[in-house]
């Protein structure tokens, strides 16, 4: 179990900006996904996002020294290299990724022309695309805005997706750089000597389903980057079995996904939003540690996780009272009368 005082802090801290971007107008972000849904191409309307199996998990398990930790950073999977305590890029990629699924058919390149703010000849913005607490910055030798403060956000995940190799600046060095920047493919094969245009994945292409349901219902912007990411690899233990169960060993979920414990905790609160149905392993306790190390009736030590319909619940609504329950207990439960099925 974490430390509890530190939990607290840190559930006070998501429940805050739970409440700030309700305020803040999550649901007219919720809408934009909806609107850029209605104008996109008829192949994608009432299905899914597809995302290259590659960009989660490496076809070839990288050896790990302790299944604890994941991969090093520099050795994960694009996902997996993404996730951080701060910044949106993980969050912005995934509804870029959305986005191209709108606006091209799949085996096609995507022309964005999204501006990052507002602008009336455009129906669309980044800024009105992502779901960002940003606060009002006092002090210092200028006041930065919340609206000032989510472009910035914006802007350096831009950069760290450029970083990892995500996406380019055909624009760099003029006054505008992040104009029409341009993805990348989702594998993070990309190099600067030869990047490799991102077109949207065909339906005979390895991946996994991202359900529309998870941008439209607001889960995209209410997940932690963990979350988000363990989210993904339980849709890819369900729709890619591996095992005859829906499993994924210490060393798969490191080797392959780049995970580590931590990451694989949040199998936590993804049973208690709604999201999966956990069957605990047997003799596995809390803290990862076992009663008999080993193997029992031949099933190894693994928690079966299915995915549930929860995905098509309204994320706010269903996120914050297990928060608070949370606060008041420690422990991740869901909530009473919640009904879901796998």
């Amino acid at each position: 179990m974490p430390n509890r005082s530190t939990a607290a802090d840190k559930i006070k801290a998501r429940l805050d900006a739970l409440t700030a971007l309700r305020r803040g107008g999550l649901s007219d972000v919720s809408l934009g996904y909806l609107n850029l849904l209605g104008q996109g191409k008829s192949s994608h309307r009432g299905k899914a996002v597809r995302l290259r199996r590659t960009y989660l998990r490496h076809d070839v398990p990288r050896p790990v020294e302790r299944e604890r930790n994941g991969l090093p950073r520099e050795e994960q999977p694009p996902a997996a290299r993404l996730i951080a305590p701060r910044g949106v890029a993980g969050r912005l990629h995934l509804v870029l990724l959305f986005a191209a699924h709108c606006q091209a058919s799949p085996g096609r390149q995507w022309p964005n022309r999204i501006p990052i703010e507002p602008d009336s000849t455009q129906p669309f913005s980044w800024m009105g695309l992502i779901g960002a607490h940003a606060r009002h910055t006092p002090g210092g030798r200028r006041v930065a805005s919340p609206r000032v403060n989510k472009a910035r956000q914006i802007t350096e995940a831009l950069k760290k997706l450029r970083d990892q190799k995500l996406l380019e600046f055909p624009n760099e060095g003029t006054s505008r750089p992040f104009r029409d920047f341009r993805l990348l493919c989702d594998s993070g094969a990309s190099t600067d000597a030869a990047p490799i245009p991102y077109t949207v994945p065909r339906a005979a292409d390895p991946g996994i389903d991202v359900p529309l349901h998870f941008f439209l219902r607001g889960w995209v912007n209410l997940l932690t980057p963990s979350e988000t990411v363990a989210y993904l690899m339980w849709l890819d233990v369900n729709q890619n079995p591996v095992h005859d169960e829906p499993y994924v060993t210490g060393v798969e979920r490191a080797g392959h996904f780049g995970l580590g414990r931590d990451a694989y905790e949040t199998h936590e609160p993804l049973h208690a939003f709604g999201l999966i149905d956990v069957e605990p392993a047997l003799l596995r306790h809390e803290d990862g540690k076992y009663t008999d190390y080993g193997t029992q009736s031949g099933r190894p030590i693994c928690h079966r996780v299915a995915l549930t319909n929860g995905i098509t619940r309204n994320a706010a609504d269903s996120i914050e009272p297990v928060l608070h329950e949370f606060a008041a207990t420690g422990r991740w439960s869901r909530p009473l009368g919640t009904r879901v099925y796998s």
